[in-house]
């Protein structure tokens, strides 16, 4: 049986395992470097540095402490790490640096066993994280690290993980174990620090629109500021933070509990103003859909008698086609009726010979023919 061979990654080493003869590095976009039985991997050391536009790393069943090497993969989006020898957070830390990273796999790592809240924990340092060992990410799940690591203090960020001793040092309650003080210098970046901003108004989660307040906002020096805002829950926040220690429950703080009650006041006060609001945009709702139904019945009836005055002119326009057709009809009648007459005409003239016209002229026998020939019209 062959034994376990571990390396540190190289370059050469890359191009060895995979056959790979293209000579610009900066080109590849997924790379697979399982381990195997005969040979692992151990540091990565530089053999990535090339791999600029590199956007999927599988670097599965090896036996990494560290991922030093893979900071500088600015365009990395999936990076899978299961089944390693990664101990602690502190060996992780640098993935904060990889801003499209989307995908992470840190499954049967020895750091998932250490540490359990490390899942909310880089849900909230890794903003831009999608889906982690396998799982997505949640919207609620983000929302609830953020409030879980809302505070520059540790002990309010692993406070359902961790156990504050006497001498300022924390203990898993699954191992029961005294870590080093490294662990506490690799928190998230505090909503209060740089990397988010709690007065930050462009924000969605932490200034909702419905929950922004203007009033209440005080300077050092104790005068307001005109057009600046607070959120009712970052002061509940900042206050928990200014008189909680982590050992006692607030509840019989009367400081805490004074300032608690000021601030539901305030937010209760601006409730209060809001339904007034509400009532009077529901009245003037209300006054619109009468003005509304009134016209649509003006509307109506137009329409109505629009369509009376349409089907009148329609009425008259079949008359005047009727009135037209007999018309028509009239003017081919008389033409027919001229036609007869002279038909007519013609052969009574055929039908009287002229030996019996004696002693008279011919203008007498013509105005004979035309009476008799009126006399039949008439008939």
């Amino acid at each position: 049986m062959a034994a376990e061979c571990l390396t540190t990654l190289t370059e050469q080493w890359i191009r060895e395992r995979l056959q790979l003869k293209h000579p610009r590095l900066g080109d590849v976009r997924t790379l697979s470097l399982p381990g195997t039985y005969e040979e692992k991997i151990r540091h990565l050391g530089n053999g990535l540095n090339n791999f600029v536009r590199l956007k999927s790393l599988d670097l599965s069943c090896n036996a990494l402490v560290s991922v030093e090497g893979v900071q500088h993969l600015k365009m990395l989006e999936r990076l899978i790490l299961y089944y390693n020898c990664i101990p602690c957070l502190e060996e992780v830390k640098v993935l904060f640096e990889l801003p499209s990273l989307k995908e992470l796999d840190l499954r049967l790592n020895p750091l998932a066993k250490n540490y359990p809240q490390y899942r909310p924990y880089l849900v909230h340092a890794m903003p831009s994280l999608r889906i982690l060992d396998g799982c997505s990410v949640r919207n609620t799940e983000r929302k609830d690290a953020l409030l879980q690591f809302s505070s520059d203090l540790l002990p309010q960020q692993l406070s359902s993980s961790l156990n504050l001793d006497e001498d300022r040092r924390y203990v898993f309650p699954d191992q029961g174990l005294r870590h080093s003080s490294s662990f506490i210098n690799i928190r998230p970046p505090s909503p209060r620090g740089p990397g988010l901003n709690l007065s930050d108004r462009s924000n969605p989660i932490l200034h909702p629109p419905r929950l922004t307040y203007s009033s209440f906002n005080k300077t050092d020096a104790g005068s307001s500021q005109p057009g600046s805002y607070r959120k009712p829950l970052e002061m509940l926040l900042n206050l928990v933070d200014k008189h909680w220690t982590g050992e006692r429950s607030l509840h019989q703080n009367n400081n805490f509990l004074s300032q608690a009650v000021q601030i539901l006041s305030m937010m209760e006060s601006d409730i209060s103003s809001r339904e007034v609001e509400v009532k009077t945009l529901r009245r003037e709702t209300d006054a619109l859909r009468f003005q509304a139904a009134a016209r649509e019945e003006e509307h109506k009836t137009e329409v109505h008698n629009l369509s009376a005055q349409l089907e009148e002119a329609r009425r008259a326009g079949k008359l005047n086609e009727q009135l037209r057709i007999v018309l028509e009809e009239n003017v081919a009648l008389q033409k027919q009726l001229i036609k007869l007459e002279r038909q007519y005409l013609k052969s009574m003239m055929k039908s009287s010979p002229i030996t019996q016209i004696r002693g008279g002229s011919l203008v007498a026998t013509n105005e004979c023919l035309l009476a008799e020939l009126k006399g039949s019209g008439e008939h």
